[in-house]
């Protein structure tokens, strides 16, 4: 009889399996066929949007790097012009005055000599004119650089 009951438990364990097994794979073919359904129906839609978007970021950086350049630029030509006309103002407000400097009281003597004998001269002008040049040069180097046309 044990065995009896043994065969009947273990037929009925595997029909129940074989059913068990055949509607996963009635359903896993199912699911299947509806995901290459599914892919081959939004798969270039899906691809479209992923090259749109890649599109768009690489304008936005592009976007970003010009107004990265044209703000790097600004701020030179700024420098630049802020540098000369500061030149322009020290060389045109001039007095001639050594006031602002602090020597030692042993030679502020010597020092105001050669500073009055300088100034009777022009060799201060002479030395902001100098200046000038320098700025001009300077300007003109930079402008070489940021053109690619010197190293």
């Amino acid at each position: 009889m044990y065995q009896f009951f043994q065969s009947l438990f273990q037929v009925l364990f595997n029909s129940l399996s074989s059913i068990a097994n055949w509607f996963g794979n009635v359903f896993t073919g199912l699911f299947n066929a509806l995901k290459s359904f599914l892919t081959a129906l939004f798969g270039p839609i899906i691809l479209l949007l992923g090259g749109i978007w890649y599109l768009i970021t690489q304008i936005f950086q592009v976007i970003v790097l010009i107004i990265r350049v044209v703000l790097g630029l600004f701020g030179v030509v700024t420098a630049i012009v802020g540098g000369i006309v500061t030149t322009f103002a020290d060389l045109m407000g001039f007095s001639g005055s050594t006031s602002y400097y602090a020597l030692p009281s042993a030679y502020q003597q010597g020092f105001s000599a050669v500073t009055g004998f300088l100034g009777q001269t022009g060799f201060n002008t002479i030395a902001y004119i100098m200046a000038v040049f320098v700025w001009i040069i300077t300007a003109y180097a930079v402008i070489r650089i940021a053109g690619g046309g010197g190293e």
